[in-house]
């Protein structure tokens, strides 16, 4: 398990040093706040502030104690304009819920790929889970990260 852990972030690096090694523009130094709504199992409120490359997302609803679902990313922006940013992120989640037929309980950690195109927002990536309290994932190598959404960027260019 530490292996993929390991591999994942020795990826996220690789891309991070490939993004900056091949010219890209320089980009100013900004920091700006991002307000949004996602879907993934609930449709949620999203809240995150980007500092330069790196940023924060927290995401989550709480319905009730069989119904929630709560995400934290950790981000690198490897581009980031007015209409278009890309970053990769270091995703934790927590999810609690139901869908045809089966009940989830439990935390995973990952990395995931995001894309806002003029607050249109997608994100897709793959988490190791960590915790399983009903145990139906006892399988499952790793679990899939799936928001659409639209978030959008206070920045000023």
């Amino acid at each position: 398990m530490n292996r993929i852990f390991i591999i994942m972030f020795a990826v996220v690096f690789v891309m991070m040093l490939f993004a900056n090694t091949l010219g890209a523009e320089e980009q100013k130094k900004l920091s700006y706040p991002e307000v949004g709504i996602t879907k993934s199992m609930l449709f949620r409120p999203s809240i995150g502030y980007w500092w330069n490359h790196a940023g924060v997302r927290f995401t989550g609803m709480y319905l009730n104690k069989d119904l929630h679902e709560f995400q934290f990313n950790f981000g690198y922006a490897f581009y980031d304009k007015v209409k278009l940013q890309q970053s990769i992120n270091f995703v934790t989640c927590w999810v609690v819920g139901s869908d045809a037929g089966a009940d989830y309980r439990y935390g995973a950690s990952g990395l995931s790929y995001s894309i806002n195109y003029r607050g249109l927002f997608f994100e897709f990536g793959l988490a190791m889970p960590w915790r399983d309290d009903i145990g139906n994932l006892e399988n499952d190598l790793v679990v899939p990260c799936l928001n659409l959404g639209y978030i959008y960027r206070f920045r000023s260019d």
